[in-house]
């Protein structure tokens, strides 16, 4: 019996010790996908496309994203796509997206992971499909796995967004558009819970200060037999800058 009893012990606490080294470095985020605590080591890239509906206007995002660990401390990302703005009123717009490029180092990689990096957008596309923003901003990143398998994630950052707005010039008696940039607050905790080794679930909120985004997501990633996964998400907006609603679907696949 007391023999029985060590065994199931032993179990147990292999069990704790195995779910305190894993973070499920390959499962990755969706809302903040450039922006994580961890560092891949094989290249792989993500192709997909996500729609996103506002109270009066509707986005169509079709791109590609991925990563490359220089050395197992750093990892240089990268997102591009393809935007297509319809507004409820009036023509809409279809342009090449802003390429959004980010790096981040690896501080701590014990039991848990915590990152530091930096985040900048290239105003490559058309203003008038909502792109044309220079960004910029850094962010620290955490992963953080349970005894149960249940990992926490968590990113803190501070961005710089180029804002536009319309000012009336008295000597000129005409309106100027003027862009400024304004600091905003990046929060997004997550939650990845690994339902078996292919199947993992993955629930995010993102909040961001300036521009009054709040963003409740849900998204599944399955693992298929070739190692590369089939990902899907939805998102439902909790304050007036975030949409109403999204879906999210993609292909990621790590070129081994």
């Amino acid at each position: 019996m007391k023999f029985g009893f060590s065994i199931l012990m032993m179990l147990l606490l292999s069990g704790l010790v195995l779910g305190q080294t894993s973070t499920l470095d390959n499962v990755h985020l969706f809302q903040t996908f450039l922006q994580d605590a961890t560092i891949s080591t094989t290249p792989y890239g993500e192709a997909g496309l996500s729609y996103s509906d506002y109270d009066i206007f509707s986005l169509l995002n079709i791109g590609v994203q991925g990563g490359y660990a220089i050395n197992p401390q750093i990892e240089v990302d990268a997102n591009w796509g393809l935007v297509n703005f319809s507004p409820d009123y009036g023509d809409g717009k279809f342009s090449i997206s802003d390429l959004t490029v980010s790096g981040r180092y690896l501080l701590v990689s014990d039991a848990y992971k915590i990152t530091a990096g930096g985040i900048i957008t290239l105003p490559i596309g058309s203003k008038d499909a909502g792109q044309n923003n220079f960004d910029f901003g850094g962010f620290g990143a955490l992963r953080y796995p349970l005894s149960n398998g249940l990992v926490i994630s968590g990113v803190v950052g501070l961005n710089f967004l180029e804002m536009t707005t319309v000012e009336y010039n008295q000597s000129t008696g005409e309106f100027e558009e003027k862009s400024k940039h304004k600091a905003s607050l990046l929060i997004s905790p997550g939650v990845i819970y690994p339902v078996n080794e292919q199947f993992n679930i993955v629930g995010e909120l993102n909040f961001q200060t300036e521009i009054h985004w709040a963003l409740l997501s849900g998204g599944v990633d399955y693992t298929l037999k070739s190692g590369s996964k089939v990902r899907g998400a939805i998102g439902f907006g909790l304050d007036n800058g975030a949409p109403d609603f999204m879906i999210m679907g993609s292909f990621l696949h790590f070129f081994h």
